[in-house]
């Protein structure tokens, strides 16, 4: 994919306080640890901003192994750290609604979206000249869709358990133990906020940028906002009930479109959580149930530490969505 031209269209906070900190890094990172993370639609090896939950931002150099952490607060005239001024009816964004999509790929045959159900949607690129997703086998994705008339699809090229876990999340798959998503809302309102609004703002190199936004219970003029990446960002989303909107520049950059009869597409609203297209019966085995259960016993695993077991179900995920696709080239 290419990097976007021109500004921007995402309004940064004025920052009036700011504290650097740098520190050596001891050793070489490990490869196979920096491919994991770096999957961000084929992250290149470049120096690059990653902003994390906390509000602070790492910068990473390969070539000097060297980890820069800035932190920064903006403070208005009044007590409490602010947020930039934001409305939620930002003419520059757009709501979308969740894909019920487990994996995107793209091969000489074109590119797809595999859905939950093992169908695959056939897409093509609404801007030739903007991001292009590089060849690929199937790979976990998050994938949302524009509601404003236009059909846009915004696909972003995840991590497998964030994929996993926003399944379970929109299909309410109860698992024994919170997740790390369930406990950062609850930790958000002890503090004394409620999630407001999240927003997926734009493309640095390959990496998708998200912001969250906050504000005090009680007092609406008291917001603060936090730069996460969008899959982080969308699960907590799901799970406060929230809208994700989407730049209206990036999703027509960026964006695929689906070709031919897009009625079958099945999504969620975050807000809502209801299924824009009901289940139905069909007296065949029932590849959800299925999916669900191993997804389950995969995050418990994961949230136990189990590894080797979450690596099991994992393989089984696989292969049981491997077979749904060999089935549905058959049909």
């Amino acid at each position: 994919m290419c990097t976007l031209q021109g500004p921007v269209i995402c309004p940064t906070a004025c920052v009036k306080q700011e504290c650097v900190l740098a520190a050596h890094l001891k050793g070489n990172l490990n490869s196979n640890s920096n491919s994991l993370k770096n999957r961000f639609l084929g992250l290149a090896k470049q120096n690059y901003w990653a902003r994390n939950f906390t509000g602070s931002s790492l910068k990473l150099s390969s070539r000097h192994m060297r980890l820069g952490v800035r932190c920064s607060s903006s403070m208005s005239s009044n007590n409490g750290s602010m947020a930039e001024n934001f409305s939620e009816n930002d003419e520059d964004y757009v709501n979308s609604s969740i894909v019920e999509a487990v994996e995107v790929k793209r091969g000489a045959d074109g590119f797809s979206i595999i859905m939950r159900d093992g169908r695959q949607i056939k897409c093509v690129h609404n801007n030739p000249d903007g991001g292009q997703l590089p060849e690929c086998a199937p790979t976990p994705a998050i994938v949302l869709k524009m509601e404003d008339g236009s059909d846009l699809l915004l696909p972003m090229i995840v991590l497998e358990m964030p994929s996993a876990m926003l399944m379970a999340a929109v299909r309410n798959v109860k698992v024994p133990r919170p997740t790390v998503y369930q406990i950062l809302k609850d930790m958000i309102e002890k503090m004394g906020y409620e999630v407001n609004l999240v927003r997926v703002t734009r493309r640095v190199h390959e990496a998708y940028l998200a912001q969250l936004y906050l504000n005090k219970i009680g007092d609406e003029t008291q917001r603060v906002s936090f730069d996460l990446r969008p899959s982080d960002a969308i699960n907590i989303a799901v799970r406060c009930k929230v809208p994700i909107q989407v730049n209206k520049h990036l999703a027509f950059c960026d964006g695929v479109r689906i070709i031919g009869d897009n009625s079958k597409l099945s999504s969620r609203n975050s807000c809502s959580g209801m299924v824009k297209e009901l289940d139905r019966p069909d007296g065949k085995p029932c590849f959800p149930t299925k999916e669900f259960d191993l997804v389950r016993n995969m995050t418990v695993a994961v949230d136990e530490e189990r590894y080797v077991d979450a690596a099991q179900w994992r393989d089984e995920l696989n292969q049981l969505r491997s077979q749904r696709r060999d089935q549905t080239k058959q049909v």
